[in-house]
């Protein structure tokens, strides 16, 4: 029997497409960075040392000896069988959740909100199955290793991230990407990775869709025209392809096409998510793809948890430090007999004022040049800064470059016009030059601590900084918010990041 050419036609294509898909198969596995393997061993050792400690801290405080699950049966199943197969649960939960996904681990909050979610779910399910079994639990055990566990594991987690992080500030452990989009986004991309290494992407090659007769060399990087770029990533040069926004979506999809069945992964970096972030939600309709986002609210429980922790932290650190408190307060007193406490007004949120409080740390007439100052750097408040401040005492200096300074602001915090973390307060006469977003700072407190301070706020152009700052008051989280106050304290362990 003979085929017609449309036939042998059909059948090439069913076959190429075939192909096509076996070599997507082969190569799913493979859609991870080099460190990838390496670092998800490393998570499934930690996690199960965690969950193992956790295990054991219930059994030994919180389980009678001889205690043993009753089910419907009438039969009996000791507890250490019984906290064994949960442990051993949860870890696969883990995995299947995605907890240990490359992409999530070295930053943000999704790695740690995946951990407590899929523990939840873990629980929960766990719960509901021994209703419906009539298992009788021990709930002093149920109780105390949910919470246990999950401290545990995120502790884990944030030491394994710790780690990773230190080996990609030297170089190590990061993604080869090329990035592709129009010259100006492919510059500020460029900067934000180099900046932040705990992304995870090392950029090797650039290609600029708006300037491809001229290859040139973006901050160090080679360009490559678009049919380089498509050759060379579908082989083992780049791990990933970061597309920028202000890509036309045809390339855009052309793009993703070319990697099929290649290990080179497709990383889009749209620039809406800085405002909307978890508040946008997909629905993908026959025929339409729709983005809905919710409308940002700026009160309900998140809100007043937001003020319980704020009391909490500030309470206890006011007590934990009153020790420093005396001693930076006779040091300064020493130095030249001002006042220790420097007081100032402040615009707080929806524009009311406020006190703040801080170590002194300049001399006693600083305020009185403060304008003067300003007029030799240009006469813009807003971003007025100075590397070397004349004004600056010599204990001043010490305490700016620990942050030692901020310290009574936890009392502000306490009284309640500030919160641990938050945009940074500013002056009436910054907050005068505010452009309209930038008013949008003003809708929740101002912080000790933020984005902006633990994104290295010294090597942050004021404009970065800014986005940063509306991104938080958008997109906050309780979870973020112990996040940020974890990176604080490390940021100020290291020398010279202090000035906050």
């Amino acid at each position: 029997m003979h085929m017609t050419t449309d036939q042998r036609t059909i059948k090439l294509q069913a076959e190429g497409s075939a192909n096509r898909a076996r070599a997507d198969q082969r190569h799913r596995q493979t859609r991870e960075p080099a460190w990838g393997k390496t670092y998800r061993k490393l998570l499934v050792a930690s996690d199960s040392l965690a969950v193992t400690i956790a295990v054991v801290i219930s059994m030994v405080l919180m389980t009678p000896s001889g205690d043993a699950l009753v089910g419907a049966s009438g039969v009996g199943l000791p507890y250490t069988a019984v906290a064994a197969t949960l442990g051993i649960i949860w870890l696969l939960a883990l995995s299947a959740g995605g907890s240990r996904n490359p992409w999530i681990t070295g930053a943000g909050v999704e790695e740690y909100m995946r951990v407590i979610k899929v523990s939840l779910y873990v629980f929960g399910g766990i719960a509901i199955a021994s209703y419906i079994l009539k298992a009788q639990f021990a709930r002093s055990l149920f109780i105390s290793l949910l919470p246990t566990g999950i401290l545990i594991l995120l502790l884990s987690r944030w030491m394994a991230r710790s780690w990773i992080n230190n080996s990609r500030s030297h170089g190590k452990n990061l993604t080869s990407c090329a990035i592709v989009g129009p010259t100006e986004q492919v510059e500020r991309v460029v900067g934000d990775l180099k900046r932040h290494t705990d992304a995870g992407f090392k950029p090797l090659g650039v290609c600029l869709v708006d300037n491809e007769d001229e290859p040139t060399v973006v901050q160090g990087i080679p360009s490559y025209t678009a049919s380089q770029l498509l050759g060379t990533a579908a082989s083992t040069t780049f791990d990933a392809v970061i597309a920028t926004e202000g890509l036309p979506s045809s390339y855009l999809r052309k793009l993703a096409w070319n990697l099929e069945g290649s290990s080179t992964s497709l990383v889009v970096t749209p620039r809406v998510m800085d405002i909307v972030g978890p508040r946008a939600h997909h629905t993908d309709a026959p025929g339409v793809s729709l983005v809905h986002v919710d409308i940002p609210t700026f009160s309900g429980w998140k809100y007043a948890v937001k003020r319980v922790f704020d009391i909490v932290v500030s309470a206890t650190a006011l007590v934990l430090l009153s020790p420093i408190f005396l001693v930076v307060a006779c040091l300064i007193k020493r130095e030249d007999g001002g006042p220790v406490i420097f007081r100032q007004q402040r615009v707080g949120q929806n524009g009311e004022p406020f006190t703040i409080h801080k170590f002194r740390s300049m001399t006693v007439n600083a305020e009185s040049k403060i304008q003067e100052l300003i007029d030799e750097a240009g006469g813009h408040a807003l971003f007025f800064k100075l590397d070397h401040d004349p004004r600056m005492t010599r204990i001043g200096a010490t305490l700016r470059k620990y942050s030692i300074d901020e310290l009574p602001q936890f009392w502000t915090v306490l009284k309640g016009h500030m919160s641990v973390v938050g945009p940074r307060p500013q002056m009436s006469r910054e907050v005068a030059e505010y452009t309209p977003a930038y008013r949008r700072r003003l809708l929740t407190k101002p912080g000790i601590t933020g984005l902006w301070q633990i994104c290295g706020r010294s090597e942050l152009s004021p404009e970065e900084g800014m986005r940063l700052d509306l991104r938080y008051v958008e997109n906050w989280s309780p979870i973020s918010d112990v996040i940020i106050v974890a990176k604080t304290v490390t940021t100020i362990l290291r020398p010279g990041n202090g000035a906050y």
